[in-house]
């Protein structure tokens, strides 16, 4: 059995539980070298509701990823969709003496993420933002720079205690460590997005079967991120109820047959399906499905319009929509989704400068999120300010905090 150096992340979500095993290589890149994926049980709306549930089918999925490549690991990274989650931007300013010092850096992040927390949450995540100097100059690292004022961001999120002592108490269960919980839009940005498209003013939206979750970035970084309690089950259940069909049919039917924009579809059809009640074959309208399909579709993205007017947040998503997740695999969706928000859009596809594999599961939308969570590393653990080896005391308090190498 191999040795083990591997780093492993585990997407749990409503519908399906995705494992990745991956080979560290130089400059944080990643070889993908096992992967497997199941049904998931336990987990409602990508909230955990039973530990044992999750934790045996956890169990038995990385039992068969033992065994069929041969390998061995202990170390996790596992995502979280809280519907309670909250977002702030912490803010730090100081006073500078002609130009930007250590301790200067030291004394804005300090004071940017100086806020509470009520004692039913907990931080999750630290993210530094971009600093700027003078009120008007927006830069990367300020270090060593001409300034009066050093100002900074630190994007903070947080979410409930009670669901990551929950994942904590699976993954213990599992005989796991865990290295790191990761919110779920997060995950999937480091997978989907590049440089350029955080710049320019985009949305990232992961269409899953039990909850919609979104991130908006522009050029300081992330703006907010949020969890919507409607996905794909969704389309199922409106799919069953309209057509007085299973949630199993409903399922295939909307797989198989399923168009977002009815308006796309080229001519009417018939499709065969079962219903319950008595097994026999009967038939149904293509466009009468594509309907159905667009209306649960469309209360979806109206509460995610919703979401995005009350914070504000219309006129930073410039560069249109990133789609991904299960429910982003339905025909036309992108232009249902061009149409209802008048913005560009695409789906949503693995970038490959840090991680390399099977193209089958480069390209599989079912991995993307593990993806996300091998490659996270937003948090300011990764972020050098400076490449100076010095500064002790309270400096290094701060770089524990934040993981900045001064």
């Amino acid at each position: 059995m191999a040795s083990n150096h591997y780093e492993a992340s585990i997407d749990i979500g409503t519908e399906k539980i995705a494992l990745l095993v991956a080979e560290p290589e130089a400059e944080d890149n990643f070889r993908i070298i096992a992967h497997n994926v199941c049904s998931s049980e336990g987990v409602t709306k990508g909230s955990l509701r039973s530990i044992d549930s999750l934790s045996r089918v956890i169990n038995k999925l990385i039992d068969q990823t033992v065994e069929s490549f041969n390998l061995t690991f202990d170390l996790v990274r596992v995502n979280i969709s809280d519907t309670h989650l909250t977002c702030t931007d912490g803010k730090g300013k100081v006073s500078v003496d002609e130009a930007v010092t250590l301790q200067d850096l030291n004394s804005v992040l300090e004071s940017a993420m100086a806020m509470s927390t009520p004692t039913n949450k907990q931080k999750l995540h630290r993210i530094k933002k971009k600093f700027t100097i003078n009120e008007t100059v927006i830069v990367d690292n300020p270090m060593g720079m001409e300034a009066e004022v050093l100002e900074s961001k630190v994007h903070i999120v947080t979410v409930s205690s009670s669901s990551v002592r929950n994942i904590e108490s699976c993954i213990k269960q599992c005989d796991l460590q865990l290295d790191k919980i990761v919110l779920n839009p997060l995950a999937n940005s480091q997978a989907l997005l590049s440089q350029e498209d955080r710049d320019s003013g985009i949305c990232l939206v992961d269409i899953g079967a039990g909850v919609t979750s979104y991130s908006v970035f522009n050029e300081e970084g992330i703006v907010r991120s949020g969890i919507i309690p409607m996905g794909g089950d969704e389309v199922t259940q409106d799919i069953a109820d309209a057509f007085d069909a299973s949630l199993e049919e409903a399922k295939r039917l909307k797989e198989s047959y399923g168009v977002a924009k009815s308006s796309s579809l080229n001519e009417d059809s018939f499709i065969n399906f079962v219903q319950p009640a008595n097994n026999d074959e009967h038939q149904l309208s293509s466009l009468e499905l594509s309907e159905v399909i667009e209306r649960s579709y469309r209360e979806i993205f109206t509460l995610l319009k919703n979401e995005l007017k009350h914070h504000n947040l219309d006129g930073i998503i410039k560069s249109g929509f990133v789609l991904c997740g299960g429910g982003s695999e339905v025909q036309s969706i992108e232009e249902l989704v061009r149409d209802f928000f008048s913005r560009r859009v695409k789906i949503g596809q693995v970038q490959r400068s840090r991680i390399s594999g099977l193209e089958t599961i480069l390209t599989d939308y079912k991995f993307a999120s593990a993806i996300g969570l091998l490659l996270y590393k937003d948090d300011l653990s990764s972020t050098e300010v400076s490449e100076h080896k010095r500064g002790k005391g309270v400096i290094d308090k701060i770089s524990n905090i934040v993981g900045i190498n001064f």
